[in-house]
C-alpha cells in the first residue's frame, strides 16, 4: 500500500514545521516516497490560499514522470491540479496546483515575476545534485522572499535522500527532518576487487550476466557514459542475446525524450529488460520492473576549463551519496540487489558528496541570468557555494565577447533581447542574427542542431549534412528520428520571431535586412558571431589525426577521414575530450574561409607590430601581424617600424639571450666594473647596478634609448657602450667616479698603470722594480688594492696586500730566484734604499 511509504512518518511534523515557519528540510532515503508523497500531503495547507506549489526536478523525464505519478494518484489527466513545464514542453492550465518544472524554467519564472505572488511553497527535489539552475533558483528565491515577500515569506522545502545538510541548515535556518526507513530490503553483494578503470567495464558485463542467471526481474547497470553503454551493449547482446526474453536498452540524457521514456516502461513477465545507464537513472527516475542494480562505481562529468572556455569529460569515482541514489534503484518497487566490484572497505573510503556543478561548470548563463536580476557582484546573493572567481570571469569574458553584457555588469540592449529566449548565450546571439539577418529559418535549423543534440552523432563531424538532412535534401538512415528536430525548429523560429532587435542593439557588420548570400556563406555568418572564441585553423597533419589551433589557444583534433580537415579554417561548435588529454576532440564543426572572416568580421582581427631578432639572421624581422585570439591569421613586411618599437624588440632579445651579444670591449668592461664596485662599496647610493641582473632589469632605461636605429649584428657591435655607460651619470657624478674609484694609479716609478675592478676585488698590476721604496699599500673606497709584482717578462713574481711584508719577508727569496734570470735588471740588496724604475741597469747608468 502506498500510504504505507516510510515518509508517512514525517508528514505531520513537516506540516507543523511549514506552518510554524517557512522553511523544511527532507532527507529520505531512496524508496521512502517524498517525491510522489510531499506534494499531494500539502495539497490542502490553509497557508496555501489557492497559490499554486512548484517542484523542480533535475532532469526532463524525471520531472515529467514526476508529474505523470502525482495525476495518477489523483487519478486525474495531466494539466489539471498537477502539470509539469520542461524545455520545449508543458501541460498545465488555471486548475493547476502542483506545477513540477526542471532546468531554467523556475529562473524564467523568477525573471516574469520575482515576488511569484501565485506561489506559495517551492520544493527543490533531489538536490543532492547541487544542479547549476538549482543553485541559482535557491539563491534567487532566497532573495526574492527577503525583497518582496515580508508579510508573506515564500515557504521553501529541500528534499533529497543524501544532503549536506549543515550548509542548507544555515542558510534556511531549520533543522532537518530525516527518513531512514527503505520502503523494501536491498542485499548488497561486494566483489573486493581493485580495478583500474579501463578494467571496470569488463567487469561489469560479468556481473550483469551473473546477476541475469542468478536474479529475477529486470536489472538496471550504472555505466560512466554512452562509451561503456556501447561496449556493455555490444558484450551482452553477443552472451545474452539468444534469449527472446531479455531486452537491452541504453538510457541516457542525449536520448531524445521518448526515447528515455520507453526505457522506464514496465515489461511484462517473462520478458525482462536490460538498462544500460549513465547518472541519469540515479535520481527520482522510477523504471519499471527493476530488482536489481549493477554499479560500475564510476561517473563522468562535464568539467569546465575556464582557461580554455572549453569543457572536458572527467571519469571520477562514484561518490557515497551517489552509490546509495544507484542501490536504492534496486528498492522502489520490490526487494531488490545490489552488485558493487569494490570491497565494502572501499565504499566508506568514498567521498560523501559530489563536487556542485557551480564550481565546474560553465557559468555564462548563469551570469547572464544574474546581470539580468540586476546583481553586480558574484558574492552578492546568498549561495550554498559560491561560483569559482576564474569561471565567473571567463563567464563575463565570453557575454562581452557577445555583445551581450556591457561595462560595468549590466545586459546591452542586445544582451536584454537575448535574455528573453532562456537559453545558453551562444545560441540566444545565433538566433538573434538570425532575425536580424532575414535567416531565421536558417538559424532555426542551427539551434535545432545544436540544442537537441547530434542526429550524426559518432559519424563525421560537418554540420551541413545535418542542415541539409533536416532541410528534406536527403535521407539518411540509422540517424535519430528527424521530428524532433523539426518540432525543435519550429520552436527556435517563434521564440526568434518574438524578437525586436533594432540597428542599434547589434553590430553594424549584421545587417539589418534580408542578406542575399549563398547559403554556406549565412550559415558561417551566423555562426563567427556566437562561437568567435572556437574559430580555428589547420595546424599540422599525420596518419592519425589532423590538428587544428582554436582562437581561445586550445589545440583540438579530426580524424583524416573527416569531411572537414579539407578546411583550413572551421568554426568549431562542440569540442570535447577526457581529463589528462592534451588536446580536444571535435565533434561538430562548419567551414569557413579566410576571406569572409577578413572581409566580414574585421573587427575580431587584432593588428600588432612584431618585431623579432633572428639569430640565424643576426638581424632584426619586423611583420606586421593579423591576430584572431591566438591564432595568427596573417604576416605582413612591416615596412617602418617606430624607432620606439625597434628599441623594445632589441631589449627582450637581449633580455632573453643576455648581455654577452652586446660587444664589449676592454674600456667598457672596466668602466663597468669600477660603476659596480662604487655601488657595492660607497655608502652614499647614488651609483647604478651594473650587475648582470641590474643591467638586464633596467636595460630599457640605460640602452633602450640608443637601440632605436639597431637592426643588426653589425649595428649592435658599433655601440659605444663605454659611453653609454658614462650618460646615466651626471657631471659630479663622473668627476666623483674618478676621485672615488680612479680608473689608474700612479706608482713610483712615475708610470701610471690600469686598476682592474673586474674580479671585484681592486687589482693593480706593475713590475716589481717600479715599486721600490714604496711600503704603504694604496686602497680605494677603504678596500685595500691587491698588488701583482712582476717580473721583467712580465710574469706574476707576488701577489700582496701588504708591501712592507713582502720586501721584509719575500723579496730576498725573489732577489736570489730572479737576479741570475734577469741580470739586466736591478736586484738591490735594500728595495726600500733602491730608485723605483722601469729602466735597465745600463739604462740607469747612462
Amino acid at each position: 500500500m502506498i500510504t504505507e511509504l516510510p515518509i508517512y512518518s514525517l508528514i505531520p511534523e513537516l506540516k507543523q514545521q511549514l506552518q510554524q515557519g517557512h522553511e523544511a528540510i527532507i532527507e529520505a532515503a531512496p524508496g521512502a516516497g517524498k517525491t510522489t508523497v510531499v506534494p499531494l500531503a500539502l495539497l490542502n495547507e490553509h497557508w496555501l490560499g489557492g497559490r499554486k506549489m512548484i517542484m523542480l526536478e533535475p532532469r526532463r523525464l524525471a520531472a515529467k514522470a514526476a508529474a505523470q505519478r502525482l495525476a495518477e494518484t489523483l487519478n486525474e489527466p495531466l494539466g489539471k491540479r498537477v502539470g509539469y513545464r520542461i524545455r520545449h514542453e508543458g501541460k498545465d492550465s488555471q486548475e493547476t496546483q502542483i506545477l513540477v518544472v526542471t532546468e531554467g524554467v523556475l529562473t524564467r519564472m523568477l525573471h516574469d515575476d520575482p515576488s511569484l505572488e501565485d506561489v506559495a511553497l517551492i520544493i527543490f527535489d533531489e538536490f543532492h545534485e547541487r544542479n547549476l539552475h538549482s543553485d541559482l533558483a535557491f539563491a534567487l528565491c532566497l532573495q526574492a522572499r527577503e525583497l518582496y515577500r515580508d508579510e508573506d515569506p515564500l515557504r521553501l522545502l529541500v528534499m533529497s535522500a543524501t544532503l549536506d545538510t549543515e550548509l542548507l541548515e544555515a542558510r534556511l535556518g531549520c533543522s532537518t527532518l530525516v527518513s531512514h526507513g527503505r520502503y523494501f530490503p536491498i542485499t548488497t553483494h561486494y566483489g573486493n576487487k581493485s580495478l583500474k578503470v579501463a578494467q571496470v567495464t569488463d567487469e561489469v558485463v560479468r556481473l550483469t550476466c551473473h546477476a541475469f542467471a542468478h536474479e529475477t526481474g529486470s536489472i538496471l547497470v550504472f555505466l560512466p557514459g554512452q562509451r561503456e553503454i556501447r561496449y556493455a551493449a555490444t558484450q551482452l547482446q553477443q552472451r545474452l542475446g539468444a534469449d527472446p526474453q531479455v531486452t537491452i536498452l541504453p538510457l541516457y540524457g542525449d536520448l531524445n525524450l521518448k526515447e528515455q521514456e520507453a526505457v522506464i516502461q514496465p515489461v511484462l513477465a517473462p520478458a525482462r529488460k536490460i538498462v544500460l545507464a549513465t547518472a541519469i537513472a540515479q535520481t527520482s527516475l522510477t523504471i519499471e520492473g527493476i530488482r536489481v542494480v549493477v554499479d560500475s562505481g564510476l561517473s563522468r562529468e562535464a568539467r569546465f576549463d575556464a582557461n580554455t572556455a572549453t569543457t572536458r569529460l572527467h571519469t571520477r569515482r562514484a561518490t557515497q551519496a551517489e552509490t546509495v541514489q544507484r542501490m536504492g534503484r534496486a528498492g522502489r518497487t520490490d526487494k531488490g540487489v545490489c552488485y558493487r566490484w569494490w570491497s565494502d572497505t572501499q565504499q566508506h573510503q568514498l567521498a560523501p558528496q559530489a563536487q556542485p556543478q557551480i564550481e565546474i561548470s560553465d557559468l555564462s548563463s548563469l551570469v547572464m541570468d544574474l546581470a539580468k536580476w540586476g546583481v553586480q557582484d558574484r558574492l552578492e546573493l546568498d549561495w550554498i557555494t559560491a561560483p569559482p572567481k576564474s569561471h565567473w570571469q571567463q563567464a563575463i569574458d565570453l557575454l562581452v565577447s557577445l555583445k551581450a553584457l556591457s561595462h560595468p555588469f549590466e545586459l546591452s540592449p542586445l544582451g536584454e533581447q537575448m535574455s528573453l529566449l532562456g537559453v545558453e548565450p551562444r545560441l540566444a546571439r545565433l538566433l538573434s542574427d538570425g532575425q536580424h539577418r532575414g535567416q531565421l529559418e536558417r538559424a532555426s535549423a542551427v539551434c535545432a542542431i545544436l540544442s537537441e543534440g547530434d542526429p550524426f552523432a559518432h559519424h563525421h563531424s560537418d554540420l551541413s549534412d545535418r542542415l541539409y538532412w533536416l532541410a528534406g535534401h536527403y535521407q539518411a538512415t540509422g540517424k535519430r528520428p528527424k521530428s524532433a528536430y523539426l518540432k525543435a525548429q519550429r520552436q527556435w523560429q517563434v521564440r526568434g520571431a518574438q524578437l525586436k532587435i533594432t540597428e542599434q542593439e547589434t553590430e553594424s557588420t549584421v545587417a539589418s535586412s534580408p542578406v542575399q548570400e549563398s547559403p554556406e556563406k549565412e550559415v558561417s555568418h551566423l555562426l563567427v558571431r556566437a562561437f568567435s572564441d572556437r574559430i580555428a585553423r589547420r595546424t599540422d597533419q599525420s596518419s592519425d589525426k589532423v590538428r587544428y589551433k582554436l582562437s581561445n589557444g586550445r589545440m583540438a583534433s579530426l580524424s583524416p577521414l573527416d569531411p572537414c580537415v579539407q578546411h583550413e579554417w572551421l568554426i568549431v561548435l562542440e569540442i570535447g575530450g577526457h581529463h589528462g588529454q592534451e588536446e580536444d576532440r571535435i565533434f561538430l564543426a562548419y567551414p569557413l574561409s579566410l576571406h569572409t572572416l577578413q572581409q566580414d568580421f574585421s573587427d575580431l582581427l587584432v593588428t600588432r607590430s612584431h618585431l623579432a631578432w633572428s639569430k640565424k639572421d643576426a638581424r632584426l624581422l619586423s611583420e606586421e601581424q593579423h591576430w584572431l585570439g591566438r591564432i595568427c591569421v596573417e604576416k605582413r613586411k612591416l615596412v617602418s617600424p617606430s624607432l620606439t618599437e625597434v628599441s623594445t624588440a632589441v631589449c627582450q632579445y637581449i633580455q632573453q639571450e643576455g648581455l654577452s651579444v652586446l660587444s664589449w670591449d676592454a674600456a667598457s668592461k672596466q668602466l663597468r666594473a669600477r660603476l659596480q664596485f662604487a655601488f657595492l662599496n660607497d655608502g652614499n647610493n647614488q651609483w647604478p647596478d651594473c650587475s648582470d641582473h641590474g643591467l638586464l632589469l633596467t636595460l630599457d632605461t640605460w640602452l633602450g634609448p640608443y637601440l632605436g636605429t639597431v637592426n643588426n649584428q653589425q649595428a649592435m657591435n658599433k655601440l659605444a657602450l663605454s659611453d653609454i655607460l658614462l650618460n646615466q651619470l651626471t657631471w659630479d657624478q663622473q668627476q666623483q667616479l674618478n676621485q672615488l674609484v680612479p680608473a689608474k694609479m700612479s706608482v713610483p716609478s712615475g708610470s701610471r698603470y690600469v686598476i682592474d675592478y673586474e674580479e671585484g676585488q681592486p687589482t693593480l698590476r706593475v713590475k716589481l722594480q717600479e715599486m721600490f721604496g714604496c711600503t704603504v699599500s694604496p686602497n680605494v673606497l677603504g678596500h685595500p688594492v691587491r698588488i701583482e709584482l712582476l717580473s721583467p717578462g712580465q710574469r706574476p713574481l707576488a701577489v700582496t696586500l701588504d708591501l712592507a711584508f713582502f720586501w721584509r719577508e719575500v723579496y730576498p727569496d725573489v732577489r736570489k730566484e730572479m737576479r741570475g734570470r734577469y741580470p739586466k735588471h736591478p736586484w738591490p740588496d735594500n728595495p726600500l734604499q733602491a730608485e723605483a724604475t722601469a729602466k735597465t741597469n745600463r739604462a740607469l747608468r747612462q
